[in-house]
């Protein structure tokens, strides 16, 4: 274990200590994301902070990774270099949506086809196991872009994205360190190290955002990581001790955040007759912001939310899919839920004191007029 603290140690030192030479750059250089339309954010900030922390998790990696394990990963680490190009392209200068999916599509079919890390099977749910091959692909494929792109459109309030990152490659680190995978143990302290130096500049007020450059890049590799843990959680002897009896439920309780997020917007937009990708302030982040929240208090809250679902995901290890998928629903729905209900009543009571002081408006305007029509 120590071998893997090191190297989450590196990534975090090397990240850390290049940061503020980028920050600098990138304000001489006009790499700033200005404030308008949906952004949230009131001040010029530098943006591209992925580049930062793929430095680090690549520094790190050649440096403590083994080279027989680093030829294992050869390939994802491959995809997630596309993945970072095409991330840091689009924010030097903005692709268009289809060239962006391009990307992630040729970055997917590596994982899928080259490095073979797809789902298999759909595990016991809905009474299902075995899956054709074409299904398997398309149904890995179609993951691994819902959860990159999931992920991406979390990136919208300080710390909050680094935060999710940070507890999902936590989780997945040391699960793959106590069943010895020990090569996704090693990218994925890597990671946790880039992004635990990351929030110390991305915190309310934050000095950096993390830019598609590092959302397209921790999505894509969270996307990878939670395919192998299912899959290789599934393979893994009933004996084995750090095994879990339902295989779905951890990867979606350790992303819960991002999932129902984009669920419920997208879910939201059609119902009003929109496509699911027109852009709104509906996000979760927005509503908690409506409500009075500063940056630091809604990253905070969905923080404890995702690890109070890691924690549930915890308790119910020795459960099925079957018992552990509608907890998670529920409890994610009825959360959400109390969130909406809250919202609405704040909104309904702003706009009740908006027609009474409207009400009140017109009858000092009608007594001004009677007034001086009687003068």
């Amino acid at each position: 274990m120590e071998q893997f603290f090191l190297l989450g140690g590196t990534a975090f030192l090397i990240t850390f200590l290049i940061f503020p030479v980028f920050i600098k750059v990138f304000k001489k250089r006009n790499f700033l994301d200005s404030p308008g339309g949906r952004k949230i954010h009131t001040v010029q900030t530098p943006s591209m902070g992925g580049l930062p922390i793929f430095i680090g998790f690549s520094i790190a990696l050649l440096i403590w990774m083994p080279f027989e394990q680093l030829r294992e990963v050869k390939y994802v680490i491959s995809a997630l270099t596309i993945m970072f190009i095409i991330g840091f392209r689009d924010d030097l200068i903005n692709l268009r949506a289809y060239q962006k999916l391009l990307g992630q599509i040729a970055a997917m079919l590596i994982i899928v086809a080259v490095c073979d890390i797809r789902l298999m099977s759909l595990y016991g749910l809905f009474g299902v196991y075995e899956i054709p091959v074409v299904i398997s692909y398309m149904l890995s494929g179609f993951t691994i872009i819902v959860i990159t792109n999931a992920y991406n459109l979390i990136d919208g309030v300080d710390g909050l994205a680094a935060s999710v990152g940070i507890i999902s490659s936590l989780f997945f680190g040391i699960w793959f360190y106590l069943v010895e995978a020990n090569a996704y143990a090693f990218l994925s302290f890597a990671v946790l190290g880039g992004l635990l130096a990351f929030l110390q500049f991305n915190w309310a007020p934050s000095k950096v955002f993390m830019g598609d450059t590092g959302s397209l890049l921790i999505g894509f590799f969270l996307s990878i990581v939670a395919i192998k843990f299912i899959e290789g959680n599934y393979n893994l002897p009933s004996s084995h001790p750090y095994r879990f009896d339902t295989f779905i439920g951890p990867a979606i309780a350790v992303l819960i955040v991002p999932l129902y997020d984009t669920l419920r917007v997208f879910i939201k937009r059609m119902l009003r007759g929109k496509s699911p990708m027109h852009p709104d302030r509906t996000h979760l982040h927005h509503i908690l912001l409506r409500l009075g929240c500063n940056h630091a208090q809604a990253a905070g809250i969905l923080v404890t939310v995702n690890v109070i679902f890691v924690l549930l995901v915890l308790v119910l290890k020795g459960f099925s899919d079957l018992v552990v998928l509608p907890a998670l629903i529920i409890t994610a729905v009825t959360l959400g839920t109390i969130t909406e209900f809250i919202f609405k009543s704040m909104i309904d009571k702003r706009k009740e004191e908006l027609r009474e002081r409207n009400r009140t408006y017109r009858k000092e305007a009608k007594v001004i007029s009677i007034k001086k029509s009687v003068g």
